[in-house]
C-alpha cells in the first residue's frame, strides 16, 4: 500500500502531499494499488492489451507518472529513463532511452480502458475510507467551485430568468 506523507505543523493536507505519496517510491507509481493482472484484465477486455518491452502494464504506470508530474520530470525522456531504473532493479533487460518506442506504445493506450481503471480504483477506495474521514459523515462526490456570469441584459433575463 502507498505510503502518503503527513502534512507537517498545521497546514492542511494538500493535493501534493497526497501526489508525493505516489511518486516517492522506487517502483512506477501507482503500481503498489494497480496490480498488473487489474490492469491486463481491463486492457483486454476493451481489446487493447499489447506486449513486447513496452507492454501495456509498464507503459500505464509511466503514463501516470507523466500525468502526475509537471516540467522536465513529465517529458517522455524522463517516462523512459523511470521505466530504464525500473528494469535495471527488477534484474530485466532495459530498452534503449529513445523515446520512440515508449510513445508509440502510449498511443495504444485504450481510453476506455483507464476510465475503466479509474472508476473500478476510486469505488476500491470508497470502500475503504473509514467513516471517521468523512465530511459530516458523508461522501463528498463532487465539489465544484465553478461561477459563471453573464451580463444582466432584457436578452439574457428572458432567456435565464
Amino acid at each position: 500500500m502507498v505510503s502518503i506523507p503527513a502534512s507537517s505543523g498545521n497546514r492542511p493536507f494538500t493535493f501534493k502531499d497526497a501526489l508525493q505519496g505516489f511518486l516517492i517510491h522506487d517502483d512506477l507509481p501507482f503500481a503498489s494499488i494497480l496490480d498488473s493482472e487489474r490492469i491486463r484484465e481491463v486492457f483486454r477486455k476493451h481489446k487493447s492489451l499489447f506486449g513486447g518491452i513496452y507492454e501495456t502494464t509498464l507503459v500505464l504506470w509511466a503514463f501516470l507518472g507523466q500525468v502526475l508530474r509537471d516540467g522536465k520530470e513529465a517529458s517522455c525522456q524522463s517516462a523512459v529513463g523511470r521505466i530504464i531504473a525500473f528494469l535495471i532493479r527488477a534484474g530485466e533487460a532495459p530498452p534503449t532511452a529513445d523515446t520512440g518506442d515508449y510513445c508509440k506504445a502510449r498511443a495504444k493506450l485504450s481510453e476506455f480502458a483507464i476510465k475503466q481503471i479509474c472508476i473500478e480504483l476510486a469505488t476500491d477506495a470508497e470502500r475503504q475510507v473509514d467513516t471517521k474521514q468523512l465530511w459530516k459523515n458523508r461522501n463528498v462526490y463532487l465539489v465544484d467551485g465553478l461561477t459563471f456570469q453573464m451580463p444582466d441584459t432584457p436578452k439574457n433575463q428572458a432567456a435565464y430568468p
